[in-house]
């Protein structure tokens, strides 16, 4: 797709991209370069030591180049060769065709149209919504958990953190969908986010499908869900430190408790209900 020349003063390397992160920085050592990518320009200044030239032997991947500058690194261009090299079928011929006709003028705007696309792949939408608990952790070690008010007030910083953290993830999250059942057929896209009902935040998880759901592979996206709020994605996301007037909030998507649940909409939907009357009409 595209081929990176990489010049360390008279030592020169030839990758071709996407490659294995890995096998890349072994390569890079082998010419002297320890720099992590991300500090690496795409550029080839004559009286600098280490430089960087992209090419392609192809129109694809020429117009391909257009989206890449001199402001992204090395880890950007095999960043997006790898999304686009991998992006699904059901996807691949439109994105190729806006890629040709030069419809993107960033990588980053590749990136999203990869996502959005991939989301749009499934027009059948099945949205899940989960119960929330926040840490704070004052510096001392000692954590003590938060209400529900905090973690309300702090919307804009967990989303922004999420949005930070998942975006470091190049496939969606449905690619690790590893079960051999009907759900893997039906999943495009599953997307994490957060959202304030009432005075409440909760965490919402948007999947696109191809088909409707059955009951019993509903179940089975529910327990995978579970699962990647557990023990996946959501592990990782909450040791990532939220910093706050209060010390380092840690958002967490799971529970041990008897009150978790993950609701399908309509399920959620009736939890509201239940608890705006134990409320006294006060809408959640």
């Amino acid at each position: 797709m595209i081929t990176a020349i990489i010049r360390n003063k008279e030592n020169t390397l030839v990758l071709d991209l996407p490659h294995s992160i890995y096998d890349i920085y072994e390569k890079l050592r082998s010419i002297g370069i320890v720099q992590p990518l991300k500090q690496i320009p795409l550029t080839d200044n004559e009286d600098e030591d280490i430089g960087v030239k992209l090419f392609s032997d192809n129109d694809f991947g020429n117009h391909l180049l257009l989206t890449l500058s001199e402001d992204n690194s090395l880890a950007d261009a095999n960043l997006l060769t790898y999304i686009v090299q991998n992006a699904s079928e059901d996807i691949k011929e439109a994105l190729e065709q806006d890629i040709l006709y030069d419809q993107y003028g960033s990588m980053n705007e590749v990136v999203a149209a990869v996502r959005q696309m991939t989301q749009d792949a499934g027009p059948i939408k099945a949205v899940f919504f989960c119960p929330l608990v926040g840490n704070i952790d004052e510096g001392d070690g000692d954590m003590f958990t938060v209400g529900d008010s905090y973690l309300a007030d702090s919307v804009d910083e967990i989303a922004d953190a999420l949005n930070r953290y998942t975006a470091n993830d190049e496939n969606d999250m449905a690619t690790y969908y590893n079960k051999d059942d009907g759900v893997s057929e039906k999943l495009t896209s599953a997307v994490w986010s957060v959202e304030l009902h009432g005075g409440r935040l909760f965490g919402r998880i948007d999947c696109s499908l191809k088909e409707a759901l059955t009951a019993e592979e509903t179940e089975a996206l529910r327990d995978w869900l579970i699962g990647q709020c557990s023990d996946g994605l959501c592990e990782g996301f909450e040791q990532q430190p939220i910093d706050t007037m209060d010390g380092e909030l840690f958002v967490s998507f799971w529970n041990s408790g008897d009150d978790y649940a993950m609701m399908t909409e309509s399920e959620f939907d009736e939890y509201r209900k239940q608890n705006e009357m134990r409320m006294g009409g006060m809408q959640i």
